[in-house]
Parts: C-alpha cells; sequence; structure tokens
C-alpha cells in the first residue's frame, strides 16, 4: 500500500503483473466500476457486455485483445484477480500508533506488549495478553485470560471473552462477540429449563476476519474453533463446540448448530445453516438458504431443505414449478373419467 494518490498506467501494469496498451505515462487516481466510469480513474472489465456504453477516454483494466485502439489501459489475464491488488494499491491504511488512550481501562495484571494501540473506552481484563502490533479501536472488551495475537485488528464495539484466543494477523469488525456462553439448557423433571454451564472457550487460528455483529459461542467443554485463513461475514452465528476447518467461507446470515463440522475449504452460502452434530465435507459448498441435516460428503454441491445434490434438487424445484399445470391437467382427467363412469352407468341400466 502507498501513500500515493495517483499511479501511472505503467505502475499498474507492474503491480498486477499486465502489460500496458497507449500512453504508459498516463495517470489515475482511483479504480471504479463501468456503471460510474470516468477518464480519472481506471475501471476493471471481465465482461464483454461492461464494455458497451463506456465513454470515451475511460482507460481500462481487462482481458488481452478487449481495449480497442485509441483507448488506453492495462491488459492482463485474469482482471477478477488483478483487481484484488489494484485496490490494494489505492488503499490508504490507517495507522495506530502504539500507546494507551487515557480513557482506556487496563488491568495491572494485564500483559500488553510495548507495540500495542488501545483506543478510547477499551477495557483490558486481568491475565489477558495482547501481543506486538495488536489494535483495539474504541470501545473493545477483552476478558479475563483471553488472548489477542500479533497484528490483529479488532474494530469498535467487539466483546471478546474470557478465556477466548485469537490468532495472528486476524481483523474482527465492529459489534462481534466471541466467547459468549453457548445456548444450553436441560429440561427439569419438575418443569422449566437449568442453563447448562459453559466452561470451554473459542479460539480463532490465525489470519481469520470476523465480518460485523458475528456471535460465536464458547464450548460447554473444550473448543470452538475457527480454522486457520476462514472468512466469516456479517451476521453469522457458530453454536458452542462447533469446528470450523481452515479457508472455509461463511457468508452472511449463515448459522451452525453446536457440535457441528465444517471440514477445510467448506463455503456456506447466504442464510444457509448446519444442523447440530452434523459434519459437511471438505470443500464441500451449501447453496443459499440450504439446511444441512445430515452428513454431506466432501467436494459435494448441496441445496434445498433438507439440503441434497443440487442437480437433484433443481429437478425438484422445475416440477413444482409445474404442479400447477398438473393440477389442473389432473382436474381435466378427473371431469373426463367421471363422465365415462356416468356414460357407463347409463349403458348399464
Amino acid at each position: 500500500m502507498s501513500d500515493k494518490v495517483a499511479f501511472s498506467l505503467e505502475d499498474i501494469a507492474k503491480e498486477v503483473g499486465g502489460s500496458v496498451r497507449g500512453d504508459p505515462k498516463r495517470l489515475v487516481s482511483g479504480v471504479t466500476s463501468p456503471w460510474s466510469a470516468d477518464a480519472s480513474r481506471i475501471t476493471a472489465v471481465w465482461e464483454k457486455k461492461a464494455l458497451g456504453g463506456l465513454p470515451e477516454g475511460v482507460p481500462l483494466l481487462a482481458p488481452p485483445g478487449w481495449i480497442e485502439a485509441g483507448r488506453d489501459g492495462v491488459e492482463v489475464q485474469n482482471p477478477r484477480s488483478a483487481l484484488v491488488k489494484l485496490l490494494s494499491l489505492f488503499c490508504k491504511p490507517r495507522s495506530f500508533p502504539p500507546g494507551i488512550h487515557p480513557s482506556a481501562v487496563v488491568h495491572p495484571e494485564a500483559s500488553v506488549d510495548p507495540h500495542v494501540y488501545i483506543g478510547p473506552l477499551c477495557v483490558v481484563e486481568s491475565g489477558a495478553h495482547l501481543s506486538s502490533g495488536a489494535v483495539l479501536e474504541a470501545h473493545v472488551f477483552v476478558g479475563e485470560n483471553a488472548e489477542v495475537g500479533e497484528d490483529t485488528r479488532v474494530e469498535p464495539m467487539v466483546v471478546i471473552y474470557r478465556d477466548t484466543v485469537i490468532g495472528k494477523r486476524c481483523l474482527i469488525h465492529g459489534g462481534s462477540v466471541i466467547g459468549c456462553d453457548g445456548f444450553g439448557f436441560e429440561s427439569l423433571s419438575e418443569g422449566g429449563l437449568a442453563k447448562i454451564p459453559q466452561i470451554g472457550r473459542v479460539v480463532v487460528e490465525d489470519d481469520v476476519e470476523i465480518g460485523a455483529a458475528v456471535t460465536i459461542d464458547r464450548a460447554t467443554m473444550g473448543e470452538t474453533l475457527i480454522g486457520a485463513g476462514t472468512k466469516i461475514d456479517d451476521h453469522v452465528h457458530v453454536g458452542h463446540n462447533a469446528r470450523i476447518g481452515r479457508n472455509c467461507v461463511l457468508v452472511a446470515m449463515t448459522g451452525i448448530g453446536g457440535s457441528a463440522h465444517l471440514e477445510d475449504g467448506v463455503v456456506m452460502a447466504a442464510q444457509s445453516g448446519v444442523r447440530d452434530h452434523a459434519r459437511v465435507g471438505r470443500d464441500a459448498k451449501v447453496a443459499a438458504r440450504a439446511g444441512v441435516t445430515k452428513d454431506i460428503p466432501p467436494g459435494r454441491v448441496v441445496s434445498g431443505f433438507p439440503a441434497r445434490d443440487h442437480r437433484e434438487e433443481l429437478k425438484v424445484q422445475a416440477i413444482l414449478h409445474r404442479l400447477p399445470d398438473l393440477v389442473r391437467l389432473l382436474d381435466d382427467l378427473k371431469k373426463q373419467v367421471d363422465k365415462l363412469s356416468e356414460q357407463v352407468k347409463g349403458n348399464g341400466s
């Protein structure tokens, strides 16, 4: 990342591994989409339909052969992947100089590395450990004996309950709650519900990103685990004792039941869910709004409720869409059968 406000097409080509078409010295001050294109910013295109209607003079990041004569740009084999590097080039990082804000409350028995930033109104309790480069932006609570790893950034209003372990280079977005009690109750013979004590913890491994307003429950016993490299979108819930593997993707409003297990590389699309104790195999994909009620083998793509093979679910949905026509057909057939029955009765008499 850099503080430069403009880059030449030559600079951009070096950054993304592409080649320049047109003027290599032309400067651009940002990145934009085809729908808001202007000549001062470069537009990334990976679908040909997006080329239609682009104003003259707009520089492009596009596949080889897509930039017409007279237009400047950078050609690259995979513009979508190159866009990640391009956006990073223009991203202005926030800096957090080490130190503790006067309004923060840090227990004297907490372990805080000298290179940690603790922002306004944060609370760090006894036995907590903050490693070098950790950032608590503002209004962050870190409970007893919790750990925040090196270069991990915690945004405002995050709650990290006691004994929770957060690894290195994680990013936790605002309003998330990690390590709260799992939802555990036992029915009493005399009626009512007894709360089951939750004495476990949450472990978040390295390079995990957790979106805004995510809740991850502590284990009843043992650990609730979020594997290294996993990315969790906003408004996701992970139940107690769940185990999320490495490099998984959990999209918004996904719910993972207690003691469920997602193996490495699983993708859970928006509003999908996994029931308690179910297992989703390595690299499986669960479509939006699908509900996993039993184990899913590795590599499968499933959809629907209950979740089944996606191709089978598509066939079911196709039949469901034909139901009104099938009902009308059955009504017509019934009328014909009734008419024939009346005729048979008349001939018999």
